[in-house]
């Protein structure tokens, strides 16, 4: 899937550069790029300095301002190319081609496990993210269009389920925006309120699994978790 994602960087203080023609200037470019993200990823973006970018990639100050304004420009730049990379990550695992494809609910669980590995990628700058998405205008529309995007994607899914009979929603619209936030707000407490281990993440996975798949299709399908319990003993039957 091709990232519908759209959000220039015309947000921050200073418009964006052109990208340099010349592939040592692309090359030197990229480094300033992933030394920001190193750094920002370990220290957050208050306690780095553009020098420190600069030192960090191995080129001069003067070159950093060749290619950025300020830190905060590299930033915007960093995020929205993160951002792009986990709509790409989470909807690359439920296409239109898989309505038709028979395991339904594996596809939905696979976009919500991919959820939560996002936000354990990366954790500072995902938690940078959260700091100031509240006070920085440019975070927080970059915040709005993953959530926008998502919501988009899935009412497309959706909207294509109703259309071949897999399903009789009467909106789709708000059926896809109800989920999209419900994962985010539980995978965001899982991974950095609660600051669970990956190993204990499945219970909430499956939950949301099984939540949307009955909602949006009206059918069970038995998750690997419940096919995987031993059978109720003659007694436990019984007292049933």
């Amino acid at each position: 899937m091709n990232s519908l994602l759209k959000c220039p960087l015309a947000f921050g203080s200073e418009p964006a550069m052109a990208l340099p023609k010349q592939e040592r200037s692309r090359r030197t470019r990229e480094k300033l790029i992933q030394a920001a993200a190193q750094l920002f990823e370990e220290r957050g973006f208050e306690k780095t300095t553009s020098n420190d970018i600069a030192a960090t990639a191995g080129v001069s100050i003067g070159s950093f301002y060749t290619y950025f304004s300020d830190k905060r420009q590299l930033l915007l730049l960093l995020l929205e190319q993160r951002i792009a990379e986990r709509l790409d990550a989470v909807f690359s695992n439920f296409t239109e081609d898989d309505l038709t494809g028979g395991d339904l609910r594996g596809c939905i669980e696979r976009c919500i496990q991919r959820t939560f590995i996002n936000k354990a990628d990366s954790p500072g700058l995902t938690r940078l993210i959260y700091d100031l998405a509240p006070k920085d205008k440019a975070v927080r529309a970059l915040c709005c269009s993953l959530m926008d995007i998502s919501v988009q994607n899935l009412e497309s899914l959706l909207r294509r389920a109703v259309a071949i009979g897999l399903t009789r929603l009467a909106d789709p619209r708000i059926t896809a925006t109800a989920i999209v936030y419900a994962v985010e707000a539980v995978a965001r407490k899982c991974v950095f309120e609660d600051e669970l281990p990956e190993s204990d993440w499945q219970p909430y996975i499956t939950c949301l699994t099984d939540m949307t798949y009955g909602f949006v299709f009206g059918a069970e399908q038995p998750s690997a978790s419940k096919a995987s319990l031993p059978a109720p003993t003659s007694s436990q039957a019984k007292a049933t």
